[in-house]
């Protein structure tokens, strides 16, 4: 089946993730069941697999509220002692931000404009995130035999929430003999609009910290008394100061020193800040005693999640110092803002980038430059499964080879047709290739 064929199928299968999650213990997230949805795309998937020549199993992922189990996808064919893996996730976001869920699992074929040309394009939920990319990969790999290695595909769950399915897989034996992971997710970062012509060398990590703010407390009716602080208050004045440290945060890194034919790529990406939520108050007469205000950081290579916290721990020290954060006492004691990383089930994760002259991401490009013909190196901004993977297999070359798409989280979300058919290319083209790269790598 063609991938474009594929790809119409897939946007109409609902595998939206429902951000949903049973806190049973706030504290231990061990407790915590999270809902899924992939279930009938797996189904779909696990057919044209097994139509494709692969043996498949289920890999259990995580357990819902109801008891559902949701299950990863491990699927492998050909014979040696190494192997190449395709990654992909099953879920989409939510359809919320389109018209309806009518509108958003409804393929259309329209034009969109990039880079000055007409692009024809399919819209529909999941289809730059990643459903183009599992279309790809069932198209390129559907009657490839691999020789002298074993040739297998990962799709797993929940990789738009908490990575649950990715966070598993990182760390089972699927992964032993694996010596190269190809990831065709959707491409973010500065050089995503040369769409195929561009390789993704990694992505950016991420990681989110809880500031918990004091108040003193108080009757509302008696706002007027100066004793009394609001917790509110002062998670608005922590809030004004990560706004002017976001508008200043950069920690730039150069991903790519290499010559690259792309006119104006970029070679360097930045990391950020900002605030994510604010809480304060229940809303009745009483003046607020806690807050919390959650901070965002994306993380460039060489940032860690713990040097956030020193960055956070140091910046209220400053405000304390200052006088912007008041010192609220409660019962004579001293109550200081405190700060932790925000608890969920899966780790938060560091930045990862393959070099651009590794022995892998030379046959990678040299499958591009035939397929489509090489562009730019590319980083993403945002961070997915793959760095899960890339903190448990360290050393473990993994790309990005992604179609070109937009709108990924927004109503509109698009994929090219064109590029589609490029993609599905250039991974038969790495899959054939692959043979050569294990032979390099033990002439070495």
């Amino acid at each position: 089946m063609e991938a474009l064929e594929l790809l119409e199928q897939m946007i109409r299968i609902d595998s939206a993730n429902p951000f949903d999650c049973r806190e049973t213990d706030p504290d231990i997230p061990a407790t915590w069941r999270v809902a899924g949805n992939e279930g009938a795309l797996a189904e779909y998937l696990t057919a044209r697999l097994l139509e494709a020549g692969f043996s498949v199993r289920r890999q259990l992922a995580h357990t819902g509220p109801d008891g559902t189990p949701h299950y990863n996808l491990l699927a492998e064919k050909g014979e040696g002692r190494d192997a190449l893996l395709y990654l992909g996730h099953m879920d989409t976001v939510t359809a919320k931000p389109w018209l309806s869920p009518d509108e958003a699992l409804t393929p259309r074929r329209e034009t969109r404009t990039v880079r000055g040309r007409e692009v024809d394009a399919i819209r529909g939920l999941g289809a730059n995130d990643m459903k183009a990319g599992l279309a790809a990969t069932l198209s390129a790999l559907a009657d490839f035999r691999p020789e002298g290695y074993r040739l297998k595909v990962a799709f797993v769950v929940d990789e738009e929430y908490y990575s649950i399915g990715g966070y598993v897989l990182s760390r089972s034996e699927f992964l032993d003999d694996v010596r190269a992971v190809a990831v065709p997710e959707t491409g973010d970062g500065p050089n995503a609009l040369w769409g195929p012509g561009a390789i993704g060398l990694g992505r950016l990590g991420r990681c989110e910290y809880v500031l918990e703010v004091p108040g003193t407390g108080g009757h509302g009716a008696q706002a007027h008394d100066p004793a009394h602080l609001s917790a509110a208050a002062e998670c608005a004045k922590l809030v004004d100061a990560i706004e002017a440290l976001r508008r200043e945060y950069r920690h730039p890194f150069e991903f790519c020193r290499v010559e690259m034919p792309g006119a104006g790529a970029a070679r360097e990406i930045s990391g950020s800040v900002y605030v994510s939520r604010v809480e304060a108050g229940d809303g009745s007469l009483s003046i607020p005693s806690r807050g919390r205000v959650i901070v965002s950081f994306q993380l460039t290579p060489g940032i860690t999640v713990a040097s956030r916290a020193r960055l956070l721990e140091d910046l209220v020290a400053a405000m304390y110092a200052d006088g912007r954060l008041a010192r609220v006492h409660v019962g004579g004691q001293f109550q200081p803002v405190r700060i932790s990383p925000r608890k969920r089930p899966t780790p938060f994760n560091e930045a990862f980038v393959t070099p651009a002259d590794h022995p892998f991401t030379r046959l990678a490009r040299q499958a591009v430059d035939e397929a489509v013909g090489f562009q730019a190196f590319n980083m993403g901004w945002s961070n997915a499964d793959e760095n899960l993977i890339a903190m448990a297999r360290p050393g473990l070359p993994i790309l990005n080879l992604s179609p070109l798409g937009q709108e990924c989280h927004r109503a509109g979300e698009w994929v090219g047709i064109e590029s589609l058919a490029q993609l599905t290319g250039i991974l038969r083209r790495t899959a054939v290739r692959f043979k050569e790269y294990l032979a390099g790598k033990r002439d070495r």
